[in-house]
């Protein structure tokens, strides 16, 4: 296998982690995947890559409303990756040149200064027809650019395409950034439709050595071959051993070169190039590179290949970390904790969303609250955020929390995933409860008197305390102990929250204890018997507090008719 080293020994602090990458390149032809399987794009021998970057040429759609919808190839992809642990981070397109990057969920709070960058060079450079898309980061402390490129296409334009290559590296600029520019990253991974051709060689000879299996011979004949060993393009990028046929141009949906008037002569147009900075202590391992001429939707084959680099994993920490998340539940009120870890610039625009683990974007949020108010960060602990019941899921399931940061344009902190349950209904509430009571009652050493009247009490407590709470779900003053409240969109920002827990009422007389238990307990049966004939116990026992709330208005209007009656002077007969 290719790899490119540093000179010397190579020195990782801390824990080195070996972190693969698999790019993919592939001219779809104006193609769209309503009925192709994309799960062969992304087969790999091996373990899974943590990060997968996928460079389209001639995608389909209207570059008009690109900004507003995902292209279909974006969206069959997210749905593939995203039942396998993979979050798109970031897409870049300009008109049909589209590059998709992703990575697995546990590198997600690791990755930073996300930034992107287009370059035409189609039509003198006034049209995106032709040109390149970048993505670059910074990965566990590595900078990191991935550019797609689509070049000047037919034989005669050599010059032009070796042009448009310095035209993007000179270009593109990374504001902010520790690399400013394509050429000053530790790592370059060019992937794209390059469109370079084989010359000076005729059409019959290509044929006759692509089935002779001479590959190499033909690669003599390679203009990007040519144009690196000259110094005029992509110097100081390597590529690996080319073992597959040429990837252009067949027939579409066949196996079969080119057989229409013009016969273009067969090439390796679809490469994957990389380059390490010079004087950087890294190194890059290429583990495959290949084609895949199995699929066979456009007149070119799509190229694939696995690389690693070593990443210390003590750099980039998650620079926001959430407290634990326990207890939450459908239709009830959320309430997350948090810390910004470094002295970071935070802002009243950074959010935290509520995610469904397998989610495929950050944008794919169940909802969201705003962050606290903006300024550094440093000991900024205990940060509180409270999602409103309304917002909450219907669905329970495997939920967890990310900081979306606007200074850093991304994701700086993830929680551990949750569950959000659904809320027990009141009887089986009612049954937990006596159940936790009894036990700790049996456990005490008072007389078998004290125990049954120490149950009967805990039974009306029990009836009291599931009323307190279902009553607070549905009164209008449910967040009175909740400060600093800020609404927007899919949820809201809070300070701090207390709630003070219900008390046991004990009694010394027993049987008036008894009396007053049987009366509750009856209470909380016939509570108990509405409830089930609602839709849910939740909405029965609002519907139960809102009737109450009816018969005292009711009462105070009767009074009010009374007291008007008596008021009233008498008229003159």
């Amino acid at each position: 296998m290719a790899a490119s080293k540093p000179q010397g020994q190579q020195q990782t602090p801390g824990p080195s982690h070996n972190f693969r990458l698999q790019f993919i390149t592939w001219n779809v032809c104006d193609t769209t995947p309503l009925h192709v399987n994309v799960a062969p794009l992304f087969r790999a021998e091996g373990p899974p890559p943590d990060l997968i970057a996928i460079g389209l040429q001639e995608a389909p759609g209207n570059p008009a409303t690109a900004v507003i919808f995902e292209d279909s190839w974006g969206n069959a992809c997210m749905k593939h990756l995203s039942q396998r642990g993979y979050v798109k981070i970031r897409t870049e397109r300009m008109q049909a040149i589209l590059l998709h990057v992703f990575v697995k969920l546990e590198h997600l709070a690791h990755i930073r200064w996300i930034k992107t960058a287009f370059t035409r060079t189609g039509v003198g450079g006034y049209w995106g027809n032709k040109g390149a898309v970048t993505v670059r980061m910074d990965l566990y402390g590595n900078s990191v650019c991935i550019t797609n490129t689509h070049l000047a296409a037919h034989l005669e334009q050599n010059e032009i395409r070796i042009q448009e290559f310095h035209a993007i590296t000179e270009a593109q600029r990374f504001p902010g950034c520790r690399a400013g520019t394509i050429m000053e990253h530790d790592f370059i991974f060019w992937i794209g439709d390059l469109n370079f051709r084989l010359d000076p060689i005729d059409y019959e000879a290509v044929i006759k050595n692509i089935a002779d299996g001479r590959f190499q011979k033909l690669l003599e004949f390679d203009q990007l071959k040519e144009a690196q060993r000259e110094g005029l393009a992509f110097s100081g990028f390597s590529e690996g051993n080319i073992t597959f046929q040429p990837t252009y141009k067949f027939d579409k949906g066949t196996t079969i070169y080119d057989t229409s008037e013009k016969q273009r002569k067969p090439g390796w147009c679809d490469r994957i190039l990389w380059r390490t900075r010079p004087g950087a202590e890294v190194s890059v391992t290429q583990h495959s590179y290949t084609s895949l001429p199995h699929i066979k939707q456009s007149d070119h084959s799509p190229v694939t290949s696995i690389f690693s680099i070593q990443v210390d994993l003590n750099k980039n920490q998650p620079l926001v970390r959430f407290e634990p998340v326990r207890n939450w539940m459908c239709g009830y009120k959320g309430v997350a904790s948090y810390s910004v870890v470094m002295d970071i610039p935070t802002s009243g625009w950074d959010w935290i969303g509520l995610y469904k683990v397998g989610f495929s974007h950050p944008k794919d949020y169940h909802t969201y609250v705003w962050g606290e108010s903006a300024g550094f960060g440093k000991g900024k602990r205990g940060c509180m955020v409270l999602f409103e019941p309304p917002y909450m899921p219907d669905e329970p399931g495997c939920y967890l929390l990310c900081y979306w940061s606007t200074h850093f344009d991304c994701i700086i902190g993830v929680s551990e995933p949750f569950q959000i349950t659904k809320p027990p209904k009141l009887e089986e509430a009612v049954d937990a409860l006596t159940f936790d009571k009894r036990r700790g009652s049996s456990s005490s050493s008072s007389s078998s008197t004290s125990t049954s009247s120490a149950d009967t009490a805990s039974e009306a407590d029990i009836l009291d305390q599931v009323d307190a709470e279902t009553t607070t779900n549905t009164e209008d003053k449910q967040e009175e102990n909740i400060t600093g409240i800020e609404r927007h969109g899919g949820g809201i920002e809070q300070g701090k929250e207390g709630e003070a827990s219900p008390t046991p009422n004990t009694d010394d007389n027993q049987e008036q204890t008894d009396e007053k238990a049987e009366g509750v307990i009856q209470q909380g049966k016939e509570e108990t018997q509405k409830a089930r004939k609602s839709k849910s116990d939740l909405e029965a026992t609002s519907q139960v507090t809102q009737r109450q709330e009816e018969e005292r208005k009711d009462q105070k209007s009767k009074e009010d008719e009374e007291h008007a009656e008596i008021t009233e002077p008498l008229l003159p007969v």
